[in-house]
């Protein structure tokens, strides 16, 4: 609080009173499942979760998931070099393996590495987007330490309509997208095809790689669908999938000037799934689902890891004279193939668990608790509770408490190398304990201000230590502690309408003292819109205070501060211009110590979308 930074922010977020233009979590209409797994009103949630719908992505104009995410409250994207290479999100300065990932409800990451596979989800394929932010181990299990982000793919609804669009760029960006949706009373249905492509800029500075000056593109190809059957009221089924292939050119600063080193992946998630309203006060809901990471690096050998994820679930919700008790089975196996020789390479876990929501009067409360027997280390039980009391019509008190855990991934456990580097077996479960509270007002006209404060203490970080000459090795030594405040704020008038963020935190290793890697203490965002009647214009602004490379607060990153544009003007009933500039100040600045950022960048399509 004591920087110009913080200063200057919070100058601004006591001046303003915004509501958000997208990624709103006050709409009363708006329902959320991924905070409790049951169907909620956002105004009825006890913790601090977002929405962004479909509009909200084609108002941003945002051209990929990492940028659109870099705007939202309490996160940190960190990328290799932007669009494309790898990319890591940090939610509320937990690490990048703390943030659990779901597909349509089926869960998709890496267990090689133990991070979600967000690189390479395309925008143009997503219906709406999901964030919980704050421990959720007792409702998804492993991972979510930090929160959960869940995409819902393109649904279908009304008149069929094809759609369609066209857009060029800087660094020889180019993106297209056709598709066709529609649904009645009886079937729904969606089918989507798109392809992004950049020709790049250069990902690594010199001082990281001297060798290699080239250009470092980037190319996407991806298919969706999904079918809805509802043949009687409350008895629905379906199937939804979604596959990405995609090339990745980067630098590898170990190989010869001549090597242009790549990546191929292939990412892939499908389900099926039945819905089912037993009784009146009975819901089941039985889902299978697969996802499929896998990676070949060419570099100039070529070398493969690929994570197979199978998963049944069974839930039931049922009405009670209070609240609603959720009682769910999961059955997750795991399967790893590599040309890496892992001794081990699939796991089960196997999981049960419980929750019941209500509300009375003006107290409202969530319970959860599951029960996780993971075949690798044994079983691992989590919980939650969170109470709210309706001090006003407009004013909500809450707070919660919560404890989550994630599992060692397979590289944790069993990799090799031929220097000597290997896993530790014996590793056991990375701990968590969070303590929240929070306000969340909503005024007349659609004003929004809402404050979270959260303590999470986690234990048993897993960290890979030198253990002689270039033999490194994984042990359960780490303590964290991040605590910290997030201020929202919302307004919409006339035309306008702005949000705005304030992110003001210490996350930082209990044993030396220091700041956890790459992460910043502060952060702003802020967003204004002016829309009123055929055209839209606005503004963002992100503000990041300086973060370091590594454990020991060296390799400082700079603070930096983006400015985008964006504007949309309708041609006609079903067609409309779009534009987009990122970075419109030409800022240098590094998410990763030596890797580039792009500058400047304009991005222009055509949407036609009957209405």
């Amino acid at each position: 609080m004591k920087s110009r930074f913080a200063k200057t922010a919070l100058a601004v977020a006591v001046s303003i009173a915004f509501q958000p233009a997208f990624g709103s979590t006050e709409d009363e209409a708006t329902v959320v499942v991924t905070a409790t797994r049951i169907p909620t009103r956002v105004d009825e949630q006890l913790a601090d979760v977002a929405v962004i719908t479909r509009e909200d992505i084609e108002a941003a104009g945002a051209t990929t998931l990492p940028s659109l995410l870099a705007q939202q409250p309490g996160l940190q994207i960190v990328t290799n070099g932007g669009i494309g290479k790898s990319t890591s999100l940090f939610t509320r300065g937990t690490n990048a393996g703390h943030t659990l990932l779901l597909v349509d409800g089926v869960p998709l990451g890496s267990a090689t590495l133990g991070q979600p596979s967000l690189t390479n989800l395309p925008l143009t394929q997503i219906e709406r987007i999901e964030i919980l932010r704050g421990p959720a181990s007792s409702l998804y299990g492993s991972d979510a330490i930090g929160g959960v982000v869940q995409i819902f793919t393109r649904q279908g609804e009304g008149p069929m309509k094809p759609e369609a669009f066209a857009g060029a760029g800087s660094y020889g960006a180019w993106q297209a997208q056709v598709g066709l949706s529609g649904g009645g009373d009886l079937i729904a249905y969606s089918l989507q095809a798109a392809k992004l492509e950049t020709a790049g800029w250069d990902a690594t500075l010199p001082k990281l790689d001297a060798l290699h000056r080239d250009r470092d593109g980037y190319r996407n190809a991806s298919w969706q669908g999904r079918i809805a059957v509802t043949p009687v009221k409350g008895q629905e089924f379906g199937a939804t999938f979604l596959t990405i292939d995609s090339r990745n050119h980067y630098d590898d600063r170990f190989s010869a000037a001549t090597v242009d080193s790549y990546n191929d992946d292939a990412t892939s998630v499908w389900s099926l799934y039945a819905k089912n309203r037993l009784f009146d006060a009975w819901t089941s809901t039985l889902r299978y689902g697969e996802s499929k990471d896998r990676s070949e690096n060419f570099s100039p050998a070529k070398s493969l890891f690929a994570t197979q994820q199978k998963q049944w679930s069974w839930q039931n919700d049922v009405k009670l004279p209070l609240g609603i008790l959720m009682l769910a089975y999961e059955d997750l196996r795991q399967d790893v193939e590599s040309t890496t020789n892992f001794s081990v390479k699939e796991r089960t876990v196997r999981s049960a668990i419980g929750g019941w929501q209500a509300r009375l009067g003006n107290h409202s409360w969530q319970l959860t608790q599951r029960y996780d027997d993971n075949s690798q280390f044994g079983a691992k039980t989590t919980g939650s509770l969170a109470y709210g009391y309706r001090i006003l019509p407009t004013l909500t008190a809450r707070v919660a408490f919560g404890t989550a855990f994630k599992a060692p991934s397979f590289n944790d456990l069993y990799y090799t190398s031929p220097w000597g580097s290997h896993g530790n077996p014996n590793l056991q479960p990375e701990t968590a304990r969070n303590r929240e509270i929070g306000l969340d007002w909503s005024g007349p006209t659609g004003a929004h201000l809402g404050w979270s404060h959260f303590d999470n203490r986690i234990k048993n970080l897993i960290s890979w230590q030198n253990t002689g000459g270039f033999v490194y090795v994984p042990f359960n030594i780490g303590r964290a502690r991040i605590v910290g405040d997030s201020f929202t704020a919302g307004h919409h008038w006339g035309a306008w309408s702005a949000q705005l963020s304030l992110d003001l935190m210490r996350p930082y290793d209990e044993d030396t003292g220091k700041r956890l890697p790459r992460r910043a203490a502060q952060q702003a965002k802020a967003r204004v819109a002016f829309e009123p009647g055929a055209w839209a214009a606005g503004a963002e602004l992100v503000a990041v205070g300086k973060r370091f490379d590594t454990a020991t607060e060296t390799k400082e990153m700079a603070r930096y501060e983006l400015v985008n544009l964006f504007a949309h003007f309708r041609l006609g009933r079903d067609l409309r211009l779009e534009g987009r500039i990122d970075n419109l100040f030409d800022k240098k600045y590094e998410t990763a110590w030596g890797y580039a950022n792009p500058g400047t960048m304009v991005f222009v399509g055509l949407r036609y979308q009957p209405r």
